[in-house]
């Protein structure tokens, strides 16, 4: 009997893992709530994308274990499908999260000189 419990803790730690990291990596966006809903926005699709990969890898652990005895072609075709659907789900919850982020307004320029990156002439 195979546990239930074990996917669900998986994709949990990694949703976790995923939209914490992403909220501390990110540079900032405009503040506000239009910027406010755009980072979350990014974080949880993020989030979602990371708990995906850890889901399907723990697919693809669990389809060799219990399939492990049909041979090197039949662990191939599982790695090969599994790895295909890490990619699909991922990039698209990856992609999506991209256009949020660009599409998102930037953060205000500082108006103060003194603060100001630009080279002096």
């Amino acid at each position: 009997m195979r546990p239930v419990g074990i996917p669900i803790i998986i994709f949990i730690l990694c949703f976790c893992v995923g939209a914490v990291g992403s909220g501390q990596l990110l540079p900032d966006l405009a503040a506000g709530p239009v910027g406010g809903l755009a980072f979350f926005a990014v974080c949880g699709l993020l989030g979602a994308a990371l708990g995906l990969v850890g889901l399907h890898t723990w697919l693809i652990v669990d389809s060799i274990n219990h399939w492990g005895g049909g041979g090197g072609r039949l662990k191939s075709e599982i790695i090969a499908e599994g790895l295909t659907s890490i990619l699909f789900d991922g990039g698209v919850l990856l992609g999506l999260a991209a256009g949020v982020y660009l599409l998102a307004p930037p953060p205000e320029e500082s108006s103060d000189p003194a603060v100001s990156t630009a080279a002096p002439s």
